[in-house]
This record gives C-alpha cells, structure tokens and sequence, in this order.
C-alpha cells in the first residue's frame, strides 16, 4: 500500500509524491476515461481524469458507492497511525458519541463515505489537536475470514502536523500498488518522491495503482460554541474491530 501526498500553503499549491514506483504506465482505471482525438489529462498519457485534489470533499466516495463495484455495507478494516504516541477519536454518530484508540488504532469503515477524526496526546507535539478527515473509495479484497489482518493503513507523519502546525493543507491519497509493477521490497515507511504542482494527485495514484482513500488534514477546528454536526462526519458506520492483529 503506497500513499500520494500534497501539500498547499494559501493559494500556492505544493505536490509531494509517496510511493514507491515512480513510473507511470498507460493502462485503463475505474476513474479514468480515454479520450479519443480530444482533451487529455496530461501530455504523454491518454487519459482524462475526472477527479483531482480539488474536488469538493465527498464526491469521490459518493461516487464510489455509486458505480455498484462496492459491496453495500462492506465495513473495510483500517489502521490510523501516529508518528509515535497519541490518541485517535472516531465519531460513529456526531461529537457527543465518540470511540477513542490509542495509535496505530484499528478501525472499520463503510466505503462511499467521509469520516472525520482526532488526533491528540501526541509527545512530538503537546496540545496539540487535528481533526483531519478519510474519503474511503475502495476496499480491499483479502481472503475470507482475514479482513481484519490486511487494513488500509494510514499513516500521519510528524511532517504531516509540522506543516498543517506551519499553516499548510496536506492531502494524501492511499492507493494498492498494481501487483505487475509493485517494487518487491519491504519498507519501514513509505517512501517520498516529489512530483510536479500542476499533476492531479488522484490521477497520478490512478495510474500507478488502485486508490483506497483521501486523507486531508488542515487547521480547521470545532467551533467553541458548537459546530455544525456535519463537521464531524456523515454519521456512517463506524465498527470496533474484533481482533488487535492489524496493530502489530
């Protein structure tokens, strides 16, 4: 599992690659439309890509759960992992219900949907609280009775909070490497490689993979005296997994 980051400070957009191949291939994807004898995405490839990191939050999911290749209320295992220490807080039904997890905390999702978290108790950063949020567009597809041993991981560095701390918006998309292109390397993390401002983030995770999810974390916070409830996510499914396995 690989992950796309970007960042943005104001309206001067900042792309950073993660991944592991650093290659593009042109073959055919889920979200991406050939184009015959008209507009391309980019020049050297022949794909039109219709979502990119600025589309609006939610359309992609929604269109996800949309196309019918998602089962309906498939729970898809994640792990959300901290620099080191911390606490991550779901919201299965607004604010006032909440799960907390100490990191790298185990979790399911329902794919189609937006979630908003909470990360806090982080030593590297004291006082500190984000509250960034995970797009699910795809699930995993392990062997019966394992879901809970192959999460979609998801990874926040202390590079990712340093630059949200500095004013910056990062987003990152996770996507399931193509198994004919997929380095055959372990990696302790998840390598970096910097790629242009002006390449759409979803598109390039298209073309080297599947995307699993948008991650975006930014300064925003809950309003003092009361947010909107929509802040806090859809009210999608949120399931506490049995099993600790995917926290090893």
């Amino acid at each position: 599992m690989t992950t796309l980051k970007r960042q943005k400070r104001s309206r001067l957009l900042t792309v950073l690659l993660m991944a592991m191949i650093v290659f593009a291939i042109k073959l055919p994807s889920a979200w991406s439309q050939q184009v015959r004898g008209g507009r391309q995405y980019n020049a050297g490839n022949q794909f039109y890509h219709p979502l990119n990191q600025n589309t609006p939050t939610g359309v992609a999911s929604q269109w996800a759960a949309l196309s019918g290749q998602v089962q309906p209320g498939y729970i898809q295992p994640m792990k959300v992992t901290l620099p080191t220490k911390g606490t991550v807080t779901f919201y299965p039904n607004g604010p006032k219900q909440t799960i907390q997890k100490a990191s790298p905390a185990s979790i399911g999702f329902s794919v189609g949907y937006v979630y908003r978290l909470k990360i806090s108790d982080m030593p590297e950063f004291p006082g500190v609280e984000l509250y960034p949020t995970i797009e699910l567009i795809d699930r995993l597809h392990p062997p019966a009775g394992l879901a809970e041993q192959y999460p979609v991981p998801v990874s926040i560095t202390q590079e990712d909070i340093a630059l949200v701390l500095s004013n910056r918006m990062v987003t990152k998309v996770v996507y399931l490497e193509r198994p004919q292109t997929a380095v055959p390397k372990q990696y302790e993390k998840q390598p970096t490689h910097s790629i242009s401002a002006q390449k759409n983030l979803i598109a390039e995770a298209d073309l080297l993979g599947r995307p699993m999810l948008i991650m975006r974390i930014g300064g925003r916070l809950p309003l003092s005296h009361g947010e909107d409830p929509a802040f806090f996510g859809s009210g999608a499914p949120v399931v506490e997994l049995k099993s600790q396995n995917n926290q090893k």
